[in-house]
C-alpha cells in the first residue's frame, strides 16, 4: 500500500495556466443563492429548491444558466442539491486502499492529478505554480519562471511575504535546518502563504461569512516554514450545517467526497486517517467561488442520481 505521506510527490507541468475570470451576476439574489448555484440552468432545480424552502428560491431568485471553461472562476453555480447529495450517505462506497470510511466517487481528469491541482485548479492539464514552487520561493530556495504568469498584485503580495520571512530569519538555510521556531510565529506566515497560493490560481479570498467554500490544507509542524502535506476543498451543506470534504491524491482515479471524518491527520477522523494528528495544523481559506471545472465535477452527482433513479424505475 502506498504510504499516505507519499501522496504529494506531485507532478509539475510546463503548460501556462489560463487566468481565471469572474463574471458579474445579473441579480444579487442569483449571485448568492446559498453562496452556490446551478450551472445546468434547469427549471426543475429551481422548483426543487422552492419545495425545500430555500430562501433564495422562495423570493423568486432563478437558477442561472452558465457554461464556463474548466479553469475559469465562477460566481457560484454549484447546485446546493448536489452538495446535499454528497453530504448524504446513500451511494457511498469504501474509500481507496482501505484508508477508512466511505465516500462518493466523482470523475477525475487524470489519475495522477495531485491534491493541490484539484484544490486550486480542478484539473491537471495546465500546470501553474505548484505548492512546492510557491513555498520554495517564499523561503528563498529558488524562483520559478511561473511567477511571471500570475497577477502582478499577487506576485507583489508573495514577494512581500518572502521579504517578511527572510527578515524573520526563517528562510531556507542548509546550515540551520535543525533550528526550530514557535508555531505562534509560523502559523500567521503559513496562512498568508496559503492565501497567496490560492490567489495565484485566480481564486478570490472571501470574508468568512460570504464563503462559497474553503480551500484547505494541513502541514506538519516542524518548526520551519514549509509546503503543506495535503490540500482539499470543503463545501457547506446548508440543509444540515455540515461540511462536505472533496479531495484526491495521485494514483487514485476519482475525487472522493464525504464528511469531515475523511480529513487526514485529525483526531475526529476515521481511525485510519488520524495518524500524527497532534503534529499537524490545518488552515482553511474561504473563497468567493470555485472554478468552472469544480462546478461541473461536483454537479455531476446529479446526473448520477438521475441515472440511478431511472434504473430503479417508478416507486
Amino acid at each position: 500500500m502506498r504510504a499516505h505521506h507519499n501522496r504529494d510527490n506531485e507532478r509539475e507541468s510546463a503548460t501556462d495556466p489560463r487566468r481565471a475570470v469572474r463574471r458579474p451576476a445579473q441579480d444579487p439574489r442569483d449571485a448568492r443563492l446559498l453562496g452556490l448555484q446551478e450551472s445546468a440552468g434547469n427549471d426543475a432545480v429551481t422548483e426543487s429548491l422552492r419545495r425545500s424552502g430555500h430562501p433564495g428560491a422562495q423570493q423568486g431568485a432563478t437558477v442561472q444558466r452558465a457554461k464556463r471553461d474548466h479553469d475559469e472562476s465562477t460566481e457560484g453555480e454549484i447546485n446546493p442539491v448536489a452538495v446535499s447529495m454528497l453530504a448524504g450517505t446513500l451511494g457511498r462506497t469504501d474509500t481507496y486502499e482501505n484508508t477508512g470510511g466511505q465516500s462518493h466517487k466523482l470523475p477525475k481528469d487524470n489519475k495522477d492529478g495531485a491534491c493541490w491541482e484539484w484544490a486550486v485548479r480542478a484539473a491537471s492539464d495546465g500546470g501553474g505554480l505548484s505548492h512546492e514552487e510557491c513555498w520554495n520561493y517564499l523561503i528563498s530556495n529558488g524562483e520559478s519562471s511561473k511567477l511571471s504568469q500570475i497577477a502582478p498584485a499577487v506576485k507583489q503580495q508573495l514577494g512581500s511575504l518572502r521579504s517578511q520571512i527572510s527578515k524573520a530569519e526563517l528562510e531556507y538555510d542548509p546550515e540551520k535546518l535543525d533550528e526550530k521556531h514557535p508555531e505562534a510565529t509560523l502559523l500567521p506566515l503559513m496562512r498568508q502563504a496559503m492565501e497567496g497560493f490560492v490567489q495565484a490560481h485566480g481564486l478570490e479570498v472571501a470574508a468568512p461569512a460570504n464563503a462559497a467554500g474553503w480551500v484547505v490544507c494541513n502541514y506538519k509542524m516542524t518548526g520551519r516554514v514549509a509546503a503543506p502535506d495535503h490540500f482539499w476543498i470543503e463545501l457547506p451543506d446548508r440543509q444540515t450545517g455540515k461540511r462536505v470534504v472533496l479531495q484526491t491524491v495521485p494514483g487514485v482515479d476519482h475525487i472522493e467526497a464525504g464528511g469531515p471524518e475523511l480529513r487526514w491527520h485529525e483526531k475526529d477522523s476515521v481511525k485510519q486517517r488520524q495518524s500524527e494528528h497532534e503534529l499537524h495544523q490545518k488552515i482553511e481559506i474561504p473563497v468567493a467561488a470555485l472554478k468552472g471545472q469544480h462546478t461541473q465535477i461536483i454537479n455531476s452527482i446529479l446526473e448520477k442520481g438521475r441515472r440511478t433513479r431511472a434504473k430503479a424505475g417508478p416507486a
